[in-house]
Formats: C-alpha cells, structure tokens, sequence
C-alpha cells in the first residue's frame, strides 16, 4: 500500500496531536477500598415486645408464650445490657402475672434475674401491655439504589456506587455487628498444650494432635 504525501502528513498530524493531549492529561487517581467508599454503619436500635394480659389474671395464650421465648432467645444472642420490662402504671393481676411469666423463662433459659430493670409508664386506658425491650447493635445495609447511573463513569472510572452492592449484602449477612467495632477477645493459653507441642518438637517428634480413625477414600482405589 502506497501512502501519498498529504496522507502522511495527516497522519504525523493527528499522531502529535494525541501525544500532546495525553501528555497534558491529568493521572487520575485510584478509587479507594469498597469498604471505605461504602462503609457499613453500626446502630443502636431497640427491640420491644407489647405483651396484653387479661386484667383479671388470666395468664397469657400459648402464641404470647411462644413469642416472648423467641424474644428471650434474641436477648441472650444480641441483647447489650439489662431486659427492661415497663409495667403500667395502673398494675392488675394481669400484669403480675406477666411479669412473673417472663422472669420465670428467663431463669429456664439461664438468664439471670438480675439482668431485669423494670419500671412504669403511663397508661391511660385501664387494658395497656407489658413492654419487654432490649438494645441492640444492628448492621445497616446502605440504600444503593442513590446515584445508581451506571452510565456515569467519570472519564471510565468507577461509577459512585460501584460495590455498594457488595457492602450492603456484607452488612445483612452479619451475625455479630460488635466485630465491626472491635476485634473478638482471645481466650486463655492452654500451657499443657503448649508443653505437650513444645516437648514433641525438642524430641524432634511430630507435634500435631493424632487423628482419630476415619474412612479414607482415595479416588486410586477403583474397582470393576
């Protein structure tokens, strides 16, 4: 292929051209760590029970029952500092009973009674609930459906909400938020086991705890 004079000439052009603007280009940056352009927040929130009893003292349903040890159960899991219990201010023997019933499942599931703050609050109507609460902390997923425009790249850069996704999965997958806040605290030295490994290793022996027996299968050992 033959190139004719103006042809080159157009090409060397257009070939300075592009060297002068990328050299006058300014370096773009990196984008930081997806969990530092999306972190996940931790928030204190309150789970509360609303228990109605009868005010003559008939004890609650089997379906109250049921909900409370659901409720205690979160409590024993989740639950940061006392249960409080806010009785009316008008008590009946309904009300008795309610609180009673509570403390009673508390200690079946080896929750001390002393981790019950109870107290009192206005009722104006004479059939009001038992409010059983606890605080919490809560992993809040992150709203990404803001700025979602995957069109605008800013010059091929990651658009704003590129891995937001991916943090507000993480935060709905967390059992324990406090992890996010602080590291987990390590458990005691066991100094037998230490001794156990570090005698096996002056003698030159292997200082791995032995396995117990278990069936093996070895993808070698084909039979017709």
């Amino acid at each position: 292929m033959k190139y004719s004079p103006k042809s080159f000439k157009a090409s060397v052009l257009t070939g300075l051209s592009l060297a002068i603007l990328a050299g006058c280009a300014s370096p773009m940056e990196s984008q930081p760590p997806t969990l530092m352009r999306h972190p996940i927040q931790v928030a204190e929130s309150i789970e509360r029970l609303e228990l109605y009893a009868r005010p003559d003292g008939m004890s609650l349903s089997a379906r109250d029952q049921h909900a409370v040890a659901g409720f205690l159960e979160g409590y024993a899991r989740y639950g940061e500092g006392p249960l409080h219990m806010s009785v009316p201010n008008h008590s009946n023997a309904g009300t008795a009973q309610t609180t009673s019933m509570v403390r009673e499942m508390m200690s079946g599931m080896g929750l001390g009674g002393n981790a019950v703050q109870e107290g009192q609050h206005q009722a104006a109507a004479q059939f009001s609930p038992v409010v059983v609460s606890y605080r919490r902390l809560k992993a809040l997923p992150r709203d990404c459906s803001i700025n979602a425009n995957l069109a605008n790249t800013y010059s091929n850069q990651p658009y704003p909400n590129f891995g937001c996704s991916q943090s507000a999965n993480l935060a709905a997958m967390i059992d324990d938020p406090a992890q996010l806040l602080a590291p987990n605290e390590m458990g005691p030295a066991n100094m037998r086991r230490r001794m156990t490994v570090y005698d096996k290793y002056i003698k030159g022996e292997n200082p791995a705890s032995a396995l117990p027996n278990r069936q093996e299968i070895s993808s070698s050992d084909n039979t017709d």
